[in-house]
């Protein structure tokens, strides 16, 4: 039989969870660790495209699309110095201010070295563009979809990178299958019977020795004649032990009187166990009494067959 991810008892909400926080934190320690070196090896005065020094002009080749941004070493000056104009073909471009949502900032690495941005363009087609520095400070061009891939593409940050992503999906699917056991954490399992005159019986089983036992219909019919003893408002509580040894030996027919030779002895084993647990295990009890209701020997014999009950 097949386990159910959303059922009651189900082990998956626990391992779902188990496994969310193992990839977060196996995630997020890996860019932890692996961040700072690559950002090293990606500081503007080594990684650049162009170096514009001071009072200088440099005409430089920009592939269309991609976010060009210009830094300056501002460790000791703490602040941008001086501007620098652009050109393209005659005309002035305008330099575009730093944002986060153009990914253009300032950046810090290891020893207190800080780079801020001047600005940043973005040329619609592969084109040509001359910078005239008015600064007394070596301004960096640094092409940001250059250090965004050469960042993201090594082994240790793309694994970082999944372990986060599937850690994103598990918490979010283990918390909702937590709550939905809760939900369902007070329901039990139950048989709703229909008699011949019309009356609706909802036998509740629960305890089961053994999992996995299917009761016979003579079995059920046994249960409903007491259900009907008890009463529309009655209870029955019932401690069915299969014997072990003849549950994993042959599984009886649902049917009493049908022959089997292949299993004669196990079924009238059975029969005779079940006879005696139910003699002695079961009671009925009613809501608001104290009083028990254990059907005679006589009772038995003068009640009608199952067969009639069942096909009525």
């Amino acid at each position: 039989m097949s386990e159910d991810i959303g059922q009651k008892n189900s082990p998956w909400p626990k391992r779902l969870l188990i496994a969310g926080i193992i990839t977060f934190i196996l995630g997020a320690a890996g860019l932890y660790s692996t961040l700072p070196s690559i950002t090293d090896g990606l500081i503007p005065d080594n990684f650049n495209d162009a170096v514009i020094e001071p009072g200088a002009t440099v005409e430089v080749n920009l592939t269309g699309l991609r976010i060009y941004s210009l830094f300056q070493n501002t460790t000791e000056s703490n602040g941008i110095d001086g501007s620098i104009i652009i050109y393209q073909d005659g005309e002035e471009v305008e330099l575009r201010e730093p944002s986060i949502f153009s990914g253009v900032g300032e950046m810090e690495y290891e020893g207190g070295i800080t780079f801020s941005a001047m600005g940043w363009v973005q040329p619609s087609e592969p084109t040509t563009m001359e910078f005239i520095s008015q600064s007394n400070q070596t301004i960096y061009l640094v092409d940001q979809n250059k250090v965004s891939e050469e960042a993201f593409t090594q082994p240790a940050v793309l694994s970082s990178c999944f372990s986060l992503l599937i850690s994103v999906c598990l918490l979010p699917l283990s918390i909702i299958l937590f709550l939905l056991r809760k939900k369902n954490a007070g329901q039990s399992s139950n048989v709703t019977l229909k008699t011949s005159d019309g009356r609706q019986l909802n036998l509740q089983m629960e305890g089961l020795t053994n999992r996995g036992a299917i009761l016979t219909t003579e079995q059920i019919y046994a249960l409903a004649k007491l259900q009907e003893r008890a009463g529309p408002d009655g209870k029955i509580t019932l401690d069915i032990q299969m014997p072990s040894g003849l549950a994993s030996k042959s599984v009886p027919p649902p049917f009493s009187d049908r022959p089997d030779s292949t299993s004669t002895d196990a079924v009238k084993s059975f029969k005779e166990s079940v006879k005696k647990s139910m003699s002695s295990k079961q009671s009925i009890s009613e809501v608001g009494t104290e009083s028990s209701i254990t059907p005679s020997e006589d009772d038995q014999e003068k009640a009608p067959n199952w067969k009639d009950w069942d096909e009525g």
